[in-house]
């Protein structure tokens, strides 16, 4: 489990690796693929989705509340995925109930099998880039699901194929690509999902790579927020613990 730069978020964990989904400006795969060999990745298929035992219960390590994105460097509902792989990530959460864990994927969300629902402390989000309306399935089954928390990340937002309907949504956060061969970000892209946002009355984390390109919504019933709507601090609230 490792501190990160990622201003959503507290740390990052990984007890499984990997995706198929094949985005372009995956940092993910990038970084599997210089590891590869090492740290756990395949020498010959890095990206090939994992599951890494031996890091299954580093959250319990950390006793002080925290937000935890879980599997950062893979998609957690990528078909090659187990469903006892699921299960275990699971039973970690459980045993943790003091920790918000955060999961994003591009694939439709899937129940736990071997339980009535998701852990109470999971916060369960889908990543929408604006491209093609590929996230119409996964959307579905976000609303539908269990969870506690369900967000979009609209990061990074390269079209403008977003949905119309935010409902059962609780959190939003909008960013700009990062790394070598960024896109620059078109500001009707931008324009189009803050007021979809904000029409739906959705609190929303600006990342700071896309802040300026915000345009002004003081004087809206609803104002931007740049905080969390749930803390680490006040999450054993949220979930019951």
């Amino acid at each position: 489990m490792n501190n990160t730069k990622i201003e959503w978020t507290d740390y990052t964990w990984n007890p499984v690796t990997g995706c198929n989904n094949g985005c372009p400006y995956c940092y993910a795969k990038k970084m599997a693929v210089r590891l590869k060999g090492r740290s756990g990745y395949n020498k010959d298929n890095p990206f090939k989705p994992t599951f890494h035992l031996n890091r299954l219960n580093q959250p319990l390590e950390k006793t002080k509340p925290s937000m935890i994105f879980t599997c950062s460097m893979g998609d957690f509902f990528d078909f090659e995925v187990k469903s006892t792989w699921r299960e275990d990530v699971y039973k970690t959460m459980d045993k943790s109930k003091w920790h918000a864990y955060q999961i994003l994927t591009k694939q439709p969300i899937i129940e736990p099998e071997f339980r009535d629902a998701f852990p109470k402390n999971l916060w369960l989000g889908i990543s929408i880039d604006g491209t093609s309306k590929y996230w119409e399935k996964p959307l579905k089954t976000l609303k539908n699901s269990s969870a506690v928390m369900k967000f979009i990340s609209f990061e990074p937002i390269l079209g403008n194929a977003i949905p119309d309907d935010l409902s059962n949504i609780d959190w939003a956060i909008i960013g700009a690509q990062t790394g070598v061969g960024a896109k620059n970000v078109n500001p009707r892209f931008v324009d189009g999902v803050v007021d979809l946002i904000t029409d739906s009355s959705i609190p929303l984390f600006v990342k700071p790579n896309i802040r300026r390109q915000i345009k002004d919504t003081s004087n809206s019933e609803w104002s931007l927020r740049e905080e969390f709507p749930i803390s680490s601090q006040n999450n054993k609230e949220i979930i019951g613990v």
